[in-house]
């Protein structure tokens, strides 16, 4: 049999609907072209759906309800809406405040000019209290809820998913203009600068440290090919639209790691997430491994027989791995991460001087 050439973390089921215990409601049928399919969870289906109907066009956009959704669904419903949003709004009304009373308004990007202050210096809309890296389990693997927009309002602490990610949706209760924009592993905000206020017409602000960083800098830090920025996947800076599919993607994750099993409902987020966001390299690893977990259990169902709908399975996977190589995308090498980590050391070490 010919071998695929993922060499992916991630796993999931099905590029067909599989028989998977129910323990929520389905998918309506009429999403899935009359298919019958079975999902774990009603919270994550209900996510599923109001992202989709976002990205479709059948509901407005909202980047606020789309993050409370995927971790309003993790977090099994144990999340209120009104307390959320009362959080963001409070806020907003704070930034608003600060904008008239500095008289940033004259500014082109004297929103974000305020955001900047809200996460990085103590004023009375923020508790006095920046918002700060937490430098403990940096990729939420003892505690996935790191990662969550939710848990950095309550703590002020995150890291490089939850800090640019709460910023963007509070950039969406002002109208700022900013951006989500990914490296390998990381995540940051871009935003035109129209006030010509830096070297560069990209402002790169990296919430983890503090700091704007210029392109170049940042393409030497993370080991960034030409390549993933010409085909926008790294340091593309993410449309509203994208931004959802995104998170849709990151919903298909936070389902993997909930239940520990990939089924319908985490193959339907990558396919709609590759609709409208289709160099995600996050949603073509979830729809490759689908296809892998399919091949495995069909393999082992008729005795390990190359046959043609095996082979099938295997040109599909091999397709999606030789577009990610198109892409310029590679997983993140051993001293890629060692780097990283070392970086993150020293800025450990940066924080803890600051704050004696």
């Amino acid at each position: 049999m010919k071998k695929s050439r993922l060499g992916i973390i991630l796993m999931l089921v099905s590029v067909f609907p599989l028989q998977a215990e129910t323990l929520g409601r389905q998918i309506p049928p009429e999403i899935t072209d009359g298919v019958q399919i079975q999902t774990r969870s009603t919270l994550y289906n209900q996510a599923y759906l109001e992202m989709s109907d976002m990205l479709d066009g059948k509901i407005p956009l909202s980047i606020k309800r789309a993050v409370f959704l995927a971790e309003w669904a993790y977090l099994d419903g144990r999340l209120s809406y009104d307390a959320y949003c009362h959080g963001i709004d409070s806020t907003a009304v704070f930034l608003w405040k600060f904008i008239l009373a500095n008289g940033l308004g004259e500014y082109k990007t004297g929103k974000n000019m305020a955001l900047m202050e809200y996460f990085f210096r103590p004023y009375s809309g923020n508790n006095y209290l920046p918002f700060t890296y937490n430098f403990e389990d940096t990729a939420g693997k003892e505690d996935f809820t790191n990662q969550f927009v939710s848990k950095v309002m309550r703590t002020h602490k995150g890291q490089c998913r939850s800090l640019p990610w709460y910023y963007k949706v509070l950039a969406e209760a002002i109208g700022a203009e900013a951006y989500l924009s990914y490296a390998p592993s990381h995540v940051f905000i871009r935003y035109r600068d129209e006030d010509n206020l830096y070297p560069e017409d990209w402002v790169n602000l990296e919430l983890t440290s503090q700091q704007i960083q210029p392109e170049f800098g940042i393409k030497e830090h993370f080991d960034i090919n030409e390549t993933t920025i010409a085909h926008k996947v790294y340091l593309h800076p993410l449309s509203d639209r994208e931004t959802v599919a995104a998170q849709l993607a990151d919903l298909a994750f936070g389902y993997w790691r909930k239940y520990e099993v990939y089924d319908d409902l985490t193959w339907l987020c990558a396919i709609k997430s590759l609709e409208y966001y289709p160099q995600n390299p996050k949603a073509l690893l979830i729809k490759a491994n689908s296809l892998e977990v399919v091949l495995a259990k069909y393999m082992s169902s008729n005795g390990y027989q190359m046959d043609e709908y095996a082979s099938f399975l295997v040109e599909r996977i091999n397709e999606i791995s030789d577009l990610l190589a198109s892409l310029g995308w590679e997983p993140v090498t051993d001293e890629l991460y060692d780097k990283l980590e070392e970086g993150n050391a020293q800025g450990k070490l940066m924080q803890e001087i600051i704050e004696k």
